[in-house]
Order: structure tokens, then sequence, then C-alpha cells
């Protein structure tokens, strides 16, 4: 399977570089405005910041992308990458709407970093968070919470919205406002989400 892997360099692009490595996918890690989305099953977009991703790709190559899910192309978002799938809150996160759901309290984005306990699929578990979003709540059909956080750095992150799963016209998105890839004991949490986006028949 081939996938486009965005992300910045560090601890997380190595993690998901040695995840997708070791289950055989071939990875891309470079696009233009010319790029065949055509050669892909999988976009991934992790860690950074959701602007700078905007601004360097441009709203045409997020059009692109958002285009590539609703015509059945899969997505997966990391935090930045996250941030960039949800309703736009700049001109740089024009583009890429896969959800209709907004960020929570975005002014206060700067949280902390650090472990927060979530609930996952009704399971205790703790996770890295650094500064991603916190989903909105909001009524609809085609997407579904999968985890929630118990705790946090503020109030505000205390029963809230930490990864949903869902549909985009023909297309799959999977969003994950946490860090799943750099704890070995939460990186099952993308296999997972793997599994909802390419479900067997």
């Amino acid at each position: 399977m081939n996938i486009l892997l965005i992300s910045e360099e560090g601890r997380s692009k190595e993690a998901l570089l040695n995840m997708f490595s070791d289950s055989g996918f071939y990875i891309t890690q470079t696009m233009d405005e010319e790029f065949d989305m055509d050669r892909f099953a999988l976009i991934v977009i992790g860690a950074g910041r959701a602007t700078t991703f905007g601004s360097q790709l441009g709203s045409r190559l997020l059009r692109k992308m958002e285009e590539f899910v609703f015509n059945g192309g899969r997505y997966l978002g990391i935090c930045a990458g996250s941030y960039l799938a949800l309703q736009p809150y700049n001109r740089e996160t024009c583009g890429l709407s896969l959800s209709h759901r907004h960020v929570v309290d975005l002014q206060n984005w700067d949280r902390g970093c650090g472990e927060v306990r979530i609930t996952w699929k009704e399971d205790k578990y703790s996770v890295r968070y650094e500064n991603g979003p916190i989903f909105a709540d909001a009524q609809s059909t085609l997407e579904r919470v999968v985890a929630t956080y118990d705790d946090g750095f503020d109030g505000v992150m205390v029963n809230g919205i930490a990864a949903i799963e869902g549909q985009f016209g023909l297309g799959r998105y999977f969003l994950f406002g946490f860090h799943p890839e750099l704890n070995e004991k939460t990186r099952f949490m993308v296999d997972e989400a793997i599994e909802f986006l390419f479900p067997k028949e």
C-alpha cells in the first residue's frame, strides 16, 4: 500500500516511519501541486504546526487532499494533522475540512505537553499529549467518538473528545488529538485506526 506521510522531523515522524515500514507500506514524503493523488491509498499528516503545514502545502493542495478523501481515499491525522482536517480557523487551515467539528478553546491551544489519561473504547490508557486539538461535540451519523480525556492540563480537557473516526463522501478519516505512536503500549491504536480506514470485506 502506498501512503503519503507529512510530519516534522522528530520522534513522532521516526516512530511513524518505523511502524509503517514494518507493516509493509511504501512511503512518500514529498509532493507538489502537480502531484498525482491517485497513486496513494492513505494520507498521513502528523506532528508539527497546522498553520505551517497549511502554508507550505497551500489551499490548492489541501483541496486536492479533500477531494481525494471524498472520492474514496483515506486520511489519518495526528495532532497537527487533525487540526487541519477540522473546520478552518485561519487562512492557512482552509481547504481540508473533512470533519464538521471545530477546535474547542483554540485561543488556549498551548496548554501543555506530557502524559494524560484517556478512555479508549471503554478502556483506560496513559498517552502522550502535545498541544493537540480538543474536538468540539457534534451530532453526526457519519462520525463516532473513539476516545475522551479523563484528565489534562486544564479543565477544558477533562471529558473532552480525544479521537474521532468518520466518513467523508466515499472516503474515511481517523483523527487523533494525542500521539499514540510515541508509546509502545498505545501504538495499537494506530493499527485500530488503520483497520477502521480499511475495513475487511
